[in-house]
C-alpha cells in the first residue's frame, strides 16, 4: 500500500505528474493517495525527493499501553501499564486483536537509570509485538528500543486516536523499525 507521510510531504506535486493513474492529488497542501485507483507502480516513491512516499508492506503488532482499555497510559511509563491492548497494522487497517495483562514487577528502587528487570517483565508480556506506544516511556526505553519500535502519543488520547495517529505516522514507524540505530519515535 502506498502511503504519503503527512510529516514530510512539502505538496511539491512531482509524485501527481508521474502517476499513470492519476490516483495522486493534492490536499491542504499535502499529497494523498486515492488507494482504490492506485496501481502500486511505486513511480511516486522513486520521484519524491522528501522521501515523504513509501510502499507499506507487511504487517505490525502494535501495543497500546494502558490502564483502563480505553485511554492511553500518560500519568506514569508504559511499563507501568496494567494492560497492553494489542492491535495489528495490515494494509493500511489497524484492528483489534487482544489485550494482555503487564507482569507484576516488584523495582528495585536503588536502580536510579531504570530496573533491567523491569524491562525484561514488560518484554515478556509483550512476545511478538513489534511496536510500542505510550504516553511516555521511562528510563528502561534505553533497552525496549532494542526490541520494539517505541513511540510516545503526547497528551491525553483514547486508544481509538492514538490508532489514527499511528496511520497518519506509519512511514516513520516502518523506517524506524528498518533502522539498525532505533532511537524512538514522538507521534503527532
Amino acid at each position: 500500500m502506498i502511503h504519503i507521510s503527512k510529516n514530510k510531504c512539502v505538496g511539491c506535486g512531482l509524485c501527481i505528474e508521474k502517476c499513470a493513474s492519476n490516483s495522486i492529488g493534492i490536499f491542504n497542501s499535502i499529497a494523498s493517495v486515492n488507494q482504490s485507483d492506485c496501481m502500486q507502480c511505486q513511480s511516486c516513491v522513486a520521484i519524491c525527493p522528501q522521501s515523504a512516499i513509501m510502499n507499506v508492506k507487511g504487517s505490525l503488532l502494535v501495543a497500546f499501553g494502558t490502564d483502563d482499555g480505553v485511554n492511553i497510559k500518560t500519568d506514569n511509563h508504559v511499563g507501568m501499564s496494567k494492560y497492553f491492548h494489542i492491535w495489528i497494522y495490515e494494509n493500511g487497517e489497524v484492528k483489534y486483536r487482544e489485550m494482555r495483562e503487564n507482569i507484576k514487577y516488584k523495582e528495585d528502587e536503588s536502580k536510579t537509570h531504570g530496573d533491567p528487570g523491569k524491562a525484561r517483565a514488560t518484554a515478556s508480556a509483550l512476545e511478538s509485538v513489534d511496536v510500542l506506544i505510550g504516553g511516555k516511556f521511562g528510563p528502561n526505553i534505553s533497552r525496549l528500543k532494542n526490541k520494539f519500535v517505541c513511540a510516545v502519543v503526547h497528551g491525553n488520547r483514547t486508544i481509538t486516536q492514538a490508532v489514527d495517529i499511528l496511520k497518519e505516522n506509519i512511514n516513520e514507524i516502518m523506517e524506524e523499525k528498518c533502522s539498525e540505530e532505533k532511537k524512538g519515535r514522538v507521534l503527532v
